[in-house]
C-alpha cells in the first residue's frame, strides 16, 4: 500500500484479496470499529451561577437589623416600666406657701371721731358722725342757777333724724377748737356746716336732718 486512502469509509481491500476494508483514518479494520471518544480538549470550566442581585440581600440583612433593635427597645422599655411600678412613691414636697403681702403699717394720724369747733355765739360744738352736740345760752332754757351764760354752759344734742336730745353729758371745755368763720361752709364727719347771720346750721348729708344754734336760740329739724 503506497497510497492511503482519503476519509474514514469503506475501501477494497489493500491487500488485495476480495472484500472491502474499513479506514479509520489511521488503520484498517475488517469490520466497524466501535466508536472512539472524541480527543480531549482542555477542560471546559462550568458556567458561572446567575449571581444573585445584592440588593435583595442588603435589604434582608436592614430589615432584620431593625427588627432586632425594635424588640431591643420594647425589652428595655418593658424592663424600666416594670421597675417604675414596683417603685415606692415618694410623696411629693408640699407647695411653698405664697408670699403674703405686707400691711400697711397702722398711722398715727387717724381722724379723730369727735371734732370740736367755736362757732360765733362763743360757744363750743362737738360733730362725730352719729350727732351734733353744741354748749346753749338760751334764756329760760337749760340754764340752771348753777351756769350763767359767760361759764362753760348746759349742751343740747340732735342725732342723724334731727331727734333732740336736752341732757346730753355735760361738755367739758375742749382744748384747741377750731373756729368756724361766718358766711362759710364746712363739711366734717357726713355733716354740712353753713354759718350765716348770727346761725351755725349742722345738716346731715344723709337725712337733711339736723340743728340750727344762734347766741340765744336753736332749733332742731
Amino acid at each position: 500500500m503506497t497510497n492511503s486512502p482519503g476519509g474514514p469509509d469503506w475501501y477494497p481491500d489493500p491487500t488485495g484479496k476480495p472484500g472491502l476494508m474499513y479506514w479509520d483514518g489511521r488503520q484498517w479494520h475488517a469490520d466497524v470499529p466501535a466508536a472512539t471518544p472524541p480527543a480531549e480538549g482542555p477542560p471546559v470550566p462550568p458556567a458561572p451561577a446567575a449571581a444573585r442581585p445584592r440588593r435583595h440581600t442588603g435589604l434582608v440583612a436592614a430589615l432584620f437589623a431593625a427588627a432586632v433593635v425594635l424588640f431591643g427597645i420594647i425589652g428595655i422599655t418593658g424592663y424600666l416600666l416594670l421597675r417604675q411600678s414596683h417603685r415606692p412613691q415618694t410623696p411629693a414636697a408640699p407647695p411653698a406657701p405664697a408670699a403674703s403681702a405686707p400691711q400697711p403699717a397702722p398711722t398715727s394720724s387717724a381722724t379723730p371721731t369727735t371734732l370740736n369747733f367755736t362757732i360765733p355765739s362763743g360757744k363750743i360744738c362737738q360733730v362725730t358722725a352719729q350727732r351734733v352736740t353744741c354748749q346753749t345760752c338760751v334764756p329760760g332754757h337749760v340754764i340752771t342757777n348753777l351756769y350763767t351764760c359767760t361759764d362753760p354752759a348746759p349742751a343740747l344734742a340732735v342725732d342723724t333724724q334731727g331727734i333732740l336730745d336736752e341732757n346730753p353729758p355735760d361738755m367739758a371745755s375742749p382744748p384747741g377748737p377750731q373756729e368756724l368763720t361766718s358766711g362759710q361752709t364746712y363739711h366734717v364727719s357726713g355733716w354740712t356746716i353753713v354759718v350765716s347771720g348770727g346761725w351755725t346750721r349742722f345738716i346731715n348729708d344723709t337725712t337733711g336732718h339736723g340743728l340750727a344754734i344762734a347766741a340765744q336760740n336753736f332749733d332742731s329739724f
